[in-house]
């Protein structure tokens, strides 16, 4: 079936065990659609829905009837709307295949010739201001997807820490402040980790952590126009395990730079660290492309207002192209004044789930450039950059106070009333 350039397809992957409908647009923005599909109502179990882009999509059945609410479809984009039927006794045994009986799996085959149905609610030119309200369907199932074959990248010479990349798609979404506050988490939870500045012409990372920038000997600028080792341009704050390398702030420092060695650079970082999290330069250019092209994930910072949402949604495109995952998207800043999107909403529309919500808090930039995380580490804004970087290392965080360094312990000891 097709209509102003959009299709939908439909088969059984009998292999898998469930139905599969592709939806491919390839016309113009479709803001809002529905999907219909039949399913047999003597099945014997219950109708389970796959989730897509890591959300559950917003589908609903009842009377032998599916109905998807579909929204924010880009041309040339395709999704998938993929369910089956499972019994109780699946559902419940977790070492079980998630996979239909013979019966529904029979009955669902069945229906595999019936084509689906496409009902166009609404089509925009603005696709932010069409976003439509959330619905809260039933709690979907989530059906181990078939293997795909990888899109393999060069690998980074010597890479075996993990990289992350934290991206934006506008300025002033809070990115370097995260950047900052995720690599101390990182730190202060026992890992390795390298924060690296790649703005290397808009650099702010040294001043906003509190390191002397006239003193600077050697940054980025000089490593990537070969003048200095890597390891020259390293600065310690806060953590003993935390490994800073800022980028210059000369114009001419700038315009000498190879960009192409930026690869090269963080590769001989990740031989010795567990993180590296590179702080990338707003907006979707050739850094932000190198930056990604070396990264093992992108974490995309938001702000919820419409600039931030529509150029945010580029950045996230280009780490698709080059095979980066996106574990989740930060909403910063979530309760600023003015008009703003949901949670639900900026997850329907990136496709995305928002794995922290951080507040607008005068403490992420304290004039005594002590960051949020350290400055006040039981705060809700500390409590959400620490669940990130638990989901991105899958390490619980110990609560239990760190030992206090001996030469603490003995002006305590002396000083003590």
């Amino acid at each position: 079936m097709e209509q102003s350039g959009v299709e939908v397809r439909k088969y059984w992957d009998a292999a898998g065990g469930r139905m599969v409908i592709i939806l491919r647009n390839g016309g113009q923005f479709v803001s809002q659609a529905t999907v219909e599909d039949a399913y047999p109502e003597d099945i014997s179990g219950m109708l389970c829905f796959a989730r897509s882009g890591g959300v559950a999509p917003a589908a609903s059945a009842s009377a032998g009837k599916i109905i998807w609410r579909v929204a924010g479809v880009k041309p040339g984009e395709v999704r998938e709307l993929v369910y089956t039927s499972l019994t109780s006794r699946v559902l419940r045994d977790p070492a079980s295949k998630k996979r239909p009986d013979d019966r529904d799996a029979a009955l669902l085959s069945g229906m595999s010739s019936l084509p689906p149905r496409l009902i166009f609610e609404d089509t925009a030119t603005d696709p932010i201001a069409k976003i439509p309200p959330p619905e809260v369907p039933s709690p979907p199932v989530e059906i181990p997807q078939a293997p795909e074959m990888p899109v393999v990248k060069p690998a980074v010479a010597g890479k075996s820490g993990t990289v992350i990349s934290v991206g934006a798609g506008k300025g002033g979404t809070g990115k370097t402040t995260f950047s900052i506050n995720l690599g101390i988490a990182l730190a202060e939870m026992g890992f390795d980790t390298v924060l690296l500045d790649a703005d290397t012409s808009m650099s702010n990372m040294a001043s906003y952590m509190g390191i002397d920038v006239q003193s600077m000997k050697a940054t980025l600028h000089e490593v990537l126009s070969g003048k200095a080792e890597p390891d020259k341009a390293v600065y310690r704050a806060f953590s003993d395990r935390l490994r800073i390398v800022p980028s210059g702030l000369s114009i001419a420092g700038f315009l000498g730079i190879d960009r192409n060695l930026l690869g090269d650079v963080i590769g001989h970082f990740s031989k010795d660290a567990d993180f590296i999290v590179i702080d990338t330069p707003a907006g979707y250019n050739k850094e932000v492309a190198l930056s990604l092209y070396a990264s093992d994930y992108l974490l995309l910072v938001l702000n919820p207002d419409e600039g931030s949402m529509i150029d945010g949604l580029k950045v996230q495109e280009m780490a698709r192209i080059l095979d980066v995952r996106v574990p989740g998207i930060v909403l910063n800043r979530y309760d600023m004044t003015g008009h703003q999107y949901s949670r639900s909403q900026i997850e329907q529309y990136f496709g995305t789930p928002v794995i922290a919500m951080v507040p607008e808090d005068g403490e992420m930039r304290r004039k005594d450039k002590v960051p949020a995380i350290l400055a006040n580490p039981c705060s809700k804004t500390a409590k959400e950059i620490y669940h990130v970087a638990e989901t991105i290392s899958g390490r619980k965080r110990d609560m239990q106070p760190a030992a206090r360094p001996f030469a603490t312990r003995l002006m305590e000891a002396l000083f003590k009333s």
